[in-house]
């Protein structure tokens, strides 16, 4: 039987807030040291159509399944529509203040639909034990216990890296950052960044696909993952931009840092890939600035290197100076 919330009318999120996360890495923090039970996570598991027993938590608000490229879950199954179905998570508040999360089943016009628990369905919310299928694929739906310390695990890492990359996201990664701005501002330690873009890239997945992309991100993240240090942390900030974060380092430091990971890059990454093209970055080195204006300006003076970067050619590393906080075409020639 379908329940009663399957005849209201979809819902419909920001197109902000669509792909943000239900839980963030603070939420689940708190949540870890909560009695049990008190954060029960939406939670899917292949039992068909996939890898067997594969577990996926659901911490977007809109999660889209289907052979699509640009679908959160991709399948390989021929007789699923490219868009197959869509689930999607919000937080439901009781009375006496509990809350818990509701999970809504939409099918998005499928040729063949979508079944739960073997009765075909346009729109349902999904309860704990249901079972989706379409085509091979079937899927288990559940809550899981986030005090579950295995569990725990992988929803935090799920929600703090990037799927691609599995560098940090642009949430933690920024958050990485503030926290290191702040310990430089309180002990004078030096503190630097580099801001990573990917050249040409958007161009890039156009012409060849959004597969090619995000093979090119894998394997870019595999380079900048072996090529940091115990003490950095990497993140993506966008579609083809990176942030490095690297504590008690100097300009020049990080400088050389930057000419290695740029040249690792244009190595290593078209050769794995079987490509013709070389696949290259440009990067901006920003330093911490002496006055205790931190975080934002750290940022501003990375992205000004950057840019100084990209207008000077592409795949290559610039470090800021006083003149470039001037937009490049007010300058009259390249840096001395």
């Amino acid at each position: 039987m379908v329940s009663k919330e399957a005849s209201a009318p979809a819902e419909h999120a920001s197109p902000q807030g669509e792909h943000s996360l239900i839980l963030d890495e603070t939420t689940i923090e708190n949540g870890a040291s909560v009695e049990p039970n008190s954060v029960m996570v939406p939670t899917l598991t292949f039992l068909s159509g996939g890898v067997h027993g594969k577990e996926m938590p659901i911490l977007k608000r809109q999660l889209v399944i289907g052979r699509g490229e640009d679908c959160d879950v991709r399948v390989s199954d021929a007789s699923a529509s490219r868009r197959h179905v869509q689930l999607s998570c919000r937080k439901v508040h009781g009375r006496a203040g509990e809350w818990a999360f509701r999970v809504v089943l939409m099918d998005l016009g499928s040729l063949d639909g979508t079944l739960v628990n073997c009765r075909r369905v346009q729109r349902t919310v999904l309860k704990s034990g249901d079972r989706v299928s379409f085509g091979k694929v079937v899927l288990r739906f559940e809550y899981r216990d986030l005090a579950d310390k295995g569990f725990f695990d992988q929803v935090y890492r799920m929600a703090t890296t990037d799927g691609l990359t599995m560098l940090l996201n642009r949430s933690m990664i920024t958050r990485v950052l503030e926290e290191e701005v702040a310990k430089r501002s309180r002990y004078s330690r030096p503190l630097a960044i580099l801001r990573i873009d990917l050249d040409d890239f958007r161009s890039l997945s156009n012409t060849f696909g959004a597969v090619l992309g995000d093979r090119i991100l894998q394997s870019v993240g595999r380079v900048v993952r072996r090529a940091i240090r115990r003490q950095d942390s990497a993140g993506r900030l966008g579609e083809g931009e990176l942030l490095i974060v690297q504590p008690e380092t100097g300009l020049r430091g990080a400088a050389v840092s930057a000419e290695r990971i740029r040249s690792e890059i244009e190595r290593m990454v078209a050769p794995a890939l079987r490509l013709e093209r070389k696949i290259t970055v440009s990067i901006g080195v920003g330093p911490c600035p002496q006055d205790g204006e931190g975080f934002d300006r750290l940022l501003q003076y990375a992205d000004n290197a950057l840019c100084r970067a990209q207008a000077r050619g592409r795949n290559r590393v610039e470090v800021w100076k006083e003149r470039l906080e001037l937009p490049v075409a007010q300058e009259a020639g390249p840096v001395a």
